[in-house]
């Protein structure tokens, strides 16, 4: 991956947090494809990550070579999620790509960029934050 793919990843981003916030001045009824959104969002992120091949306890590319050992919710959002959150606070440009998400879908959500990670770091540190089990 080189800086201009990032970029790419960005303005993709950018993109979708437009839609998004269109959505938003529509109401309830809309919900569903806003959160097809920040789903979609997301995975650009989590794609990003995977060719970087970058892991958290082996997930999620040698955690797929095993599935069939584990439980079918294993790959679950919240876990893709933990992944992400992992990755934030360990690769700065990970966190570069979640903090554009964060910022571009939700602007009044974080005065900073550090205020963010810092919020991942003290949601990561509670132990309580993922209800995630099997970790490993």
């Amino acid at each position: 991956m080189n800086f201009m793919f990032i970029e790419e990843i960005k303005l993709r981003i950018n993109i979708l947090a437009q839609k998004h916030k269109s959505n938003d001045e529509y109401g309830i009824d809309e919900f569903k494809d806003s959160e097809l959104l920040e789903l979609e969002a997301e995975n650009l992120i989590i794609a990003y990550c995977e060719e970087k091949k970058y892991l958290i306890e082996g997930f999620p590319t040698e955690k797929k070579k095993i599935k069939d050992e584990l439980d079918e919710d294993y790959f679950c959002s919240e876990r893709y999620h933990y992944y992400l959150d992992c990755l934030t606070v360990e690769k700065e440009d990970v966190a570069d790509l979640m903090w554009c998400y964060v910022s571009s879908f939700w602007p009044d959500s974080f005065d900073s960029k550090q205020e963010y990670i810092l919020t991942i770091k003290e949601q990561l540190n509670s132990g309580v934050f993922y209800q995630i089990n099997n970790l490993n």
